[in-house]
């Protein structure tokens, strides 16, 4: 007979996903046994099965899960009626806030990704060129001159994702500047330029 789930259950799968998380970006993924994460959850292991199979499921949950909230709050974005830099502004605020709030998951999907399932891995890997597609396609509508030529657009693109993308190894959320006020910071001085950028 199948055990029935707590009223709870999401939270305190949700409360796994952190703490492994949390060890995957400081220990790494191989060097984390279900053991630990168990500890760190401070339940047994038998507990922490009862909301993952293992811990690849655990991954796998965790990774799919970020990407497709990164993809959903982007939707909603381009559904808005306003102008391509204004959206532009709008993605990479958006981008920074998931950053600060879940920088371990962050962390786990630029570091660990090849211990996904083959199946797994090439679908997250999708949906990431999905996330710069949609911001080629906003820089391609400021910058159409630029869109003309498809490396070089793509190129824009994957510089400013290398932009932002690690500033989870520097940044502190709690820290003198804001996560949308690093966001209007790296989005003036990208389509400003250094010389021309307010922001010093």
């Amino acid at each position: 007979m199948t055990r029935p789930r707590s009223p709870d259950y999401d939270n305190i799968q949700e409360s796994i996903v952190k703490q492994a998380a949390s060890l995957f970006a400081h220990r790494g993924y191989a060097a984390t046994s279900i053991s630990d994460i168990a500890a760190a959850c401070n339940c047994s292991k038998s507990r922490l099965y009862h909301y993952f199979e293992s811990k690849d499921a655990i991954l796998v949950f965790m990774l799919t899960e970020h990407v497709d909230k990164l993809l959903a709050g982007c939707s909603d974005i381009l559904a808005a009626r306003e102008d391509d830099v204004a959206r532009f502004r709008r993605l990479i605020r958006f981008f920074m806030e998931i950053y600060a709030v879940s920088r371990d998951k962050h962390a786990v999907m630029l570091t660990c990704l090849e211990f996904l399932p083959a199946n797994v891995r090439k679908d997250v890997i999708k949906k990431q060129r999905q996330l710069i597609q949609i911001v080629a396609d906003v820089l391609a509508k400021i910058r159409p001159d630029r869109a003309k030529d498809t490396s070089s657009a793509h190129i824009d693109s994957m510089l400013f994702f290398g932009m932002i993308n690690w500033t989870y190894t520097w940044f502190r959320p709690d820290g003198r500047v804001l996560p949308t006020e690093l966001a209007d910071r790296a989005v003036s001085l990208f389509l400003d330029g250094y010389v021309k950028s307010k922001v010093f």
